[in-house]
């Protein structure tokens, strides 16, 4: 509907700066995501009593990723101002000399827009209700501190004449509000347009993700959209922002500039390529008519940031795709050495095992002498629907790892595969790992302390060498994958003697409190397997006994 966009320029006014309350003109990449945002189906059906609304259009959400001060917060605060008393409907498909008219609609602004024949035309909300939404009260303030004067500054006046400091009302009982991770309390209501802001720190664990399924559920109720914007996220913390990203709903816009991978952010010359690449040329003051981006103000903002942390400069300002500065592993490198292949019965292998009681998983990795690795069991604790599954079958209990299966499981490997080390992580296990050792042998099955960094660090050392090569190839188990992306370093002190010069490092969990038993139970297989007796003088598998 070209009319959104014509409406947003003569209604909508700069919000602060040199320029302010001039015409918000918008630059081609917020243009080219409304039109994308406001693209009518071709087949929709215009039906007076009972407009579409929604599902009129292409898309039923949006998502806008972007660096930081490209322009992301006055686009959202243009948008609000659209659907909440603009023509952000779809009203049918316009018949010869039509038009839209502002002085019908409570608006003495007098603007006028004619209708192509065939053109999708356009009509308010009768009652919109906008929920302003971000992790942060300090992002819902960025978008407000822009949407007042937007209002207060223009046109819009006369359809919004008083806009207060915690909400705006809205003509026929409409409202704009705002919700926040800490102000949840109008999470439920009903709402016609949500702008979703941060979304690269909307996580399951900081409950924003039930934030945003929440409203997506109250916005298909009422017939309503959501617009999504973001800087780049860390694939590492698998946001909602990589969810919608990732997701295979043909129904979502997703518009992201991202630069060539070849590019490094570290390097002065080519940090400055990147910057002119997802700055666009229109949004900086060389250009004729200057934008807003200061690029060399960017850049030395970025070049102190790289300093600090180059993973965060390069998600802020280089809008790339990359792991915060503590996760072990990156994804895309993991998911890249998934080869799965069959370990054929009578292989030699080392084992690895992480165990859990009830709230973490239990996992039992393999590892072939050339380091792939592979799952043999894995316990996890259910979530959502599944607990609820779990629950109705087994009622008035609590879920726990079965200890049978687990020992069954680790019974059959050794009776599958020639096992030339298995170490075991004993927490809670103690009982299970002795029984092990005096069953197979104590010089195959070993005790080891993850939280030892001794004993520990070197393992990590190994596992993470390896995979940084690229030497070794794994399933791609999707626990499995899920713990390892879920891992963070922390760095630890080892004495002179057992310093090799490397940065030593354990695993462990992240600041969202995820997973990681996966990632353990892997480095110890692939332990396990690279420090095991020569493959000849590995026995024969166990013969299993009923």
């Amino acid at each position: 509907m070209w009319i959104a966009l014509d409406w947003i320029e003569r209604h909508c006014v700069v919000p602060d700066g040199f320029r302010r309350g001039a015409p918000f003109l918008l630059y081609r990449m917020q243009g080219e995501y409304l039109q994308h945002f406001y693209l009518v189906r071709g087949d929709a059906r215009w039906i007076p009593e009972r407009p579409i609304l929604a599902p009129a259009f292409v898309y039923r959400r949006g998502l806008l990723v972007g660096p930081q001060k490209v322009g992301k917060n006055p686009l959202i605060a243009a948008q609000i101002c659209l659907e909440g008393v603009g023509p952000a409907l779809f009203a049918g498909w316009a018949g010869r000399d039509e038009g839209y008219s502002c002085r019908d609609h409570g608006c003495r602004c007098g603007w006028e827009y004619a209708y192509e024949l065939g053109e999708p035309k356009g009509m308010a909300w009768p009652t919109p209700l906008v929920q302003i939404t971000a992790f942060s009260e300090d992002s819902t303030e960025n978008t407000y501190d822009a949407l007042r004067p937007m209002i207060e500054l223009g046109p819009l006046t006369d359809l919004i004449p008083h806009t207060g400091e915690e909400f705006i009302r809205l003509p026929h009982g409409g409202r704009i509000d705002t919700v926040t991770s800490s102000n949840q309390s109008r999470l439920g209501q009903r709402i016609t347009f949500a702008p979703q802001d941060e979304l690269g720190l909307w996580t399951r664990q900081n409950k924003m993700e039930k934030v945003a399924d929440t409203q997506y559920r109250n916005l298909a109720g009422m017939g309503g959209r959501a617009s999504l914007t973001t800087n780049a996220w860390d694939p590492a913390e698998r946001s909602v922002a990589q969810r919608e990203f990732e997701s295979a709903a043909a129904d979502i816009y997703r518009q992201f500039l991202q630069p060539p991978k070849n590019l490094s952010f570290a390097n002065k010359v080519e940090r400055r390529k990147i910057l002119k690449l997802v700055y666009p040329d229109d949004t900086r003051r060389e250009h004729t008519p200057p934008g807003h981006v200061d690029l060399d103000g960017i850049e030395s903002e970025a070049a102190d940031l790289v300093e600090k942390d180059l993973a965060q400069a390069q998600r802020f300002y280089g809008n790339q795709l990359v792991p915060g500065a503590g996760a072990a592993v990156d994804p895309e490198v993991w998911d890249a050495q998934a080869f799965p292949r069959e370990i054929e019965a009578g292989t030699a292998i080392g084992m690895g095992f992480d165990g859990s009681i009830s709230q973490d998983a239990t996992v039992l990795r393999g590892c072939t002498a050339d380091g792939y690795r592979f799952t043999i069991g894995s316990w996890v604790r259910p979530v959502g629907s599944a607990m609820l599954a779990w629950q109705a079958t087994h009622p008035g209990q609590e879920w726990r790892v079965s200890r049978s299966e687990v020992r069954d499981t680790v019974t059959a490997a050794f009776a599958r595969y020639r096992v030339g080390k298995f170490y075991c992580d004993p927490w809670k296990w103690e009982t299970e790992v002795g029984d092990w050792q005096q069953l197979y042998g104590d010089e195959i099955v070993l005790v080891l302390d993850t939280n030892s960094a001794r004993r520990f660090a070197p393992v990590v050392s190994r596992w993470l060498t390896a995979i940084r090569e690229g030497s070794t190839r794994h399933d791609g188990d999707p626990v499995v994958a899920e713990h390892v992306k879920a891992a963070h370093l922390r760095k630890v002190h080892l004495s002179g003697d057992e310093n090799d010069g490397r940065t030593p490092y354990l695993l462990v969990k992240g600041g969202d409190g995820r997973k990681i038993d996966g990632s353990i139970a892997d480095a110890l297989a692939l332990e396990a397997a690279m420090t095991m007796l020569e493959l000849e003088s590995i026995a024969e598998p166990w013969v299993l006994v009923r």
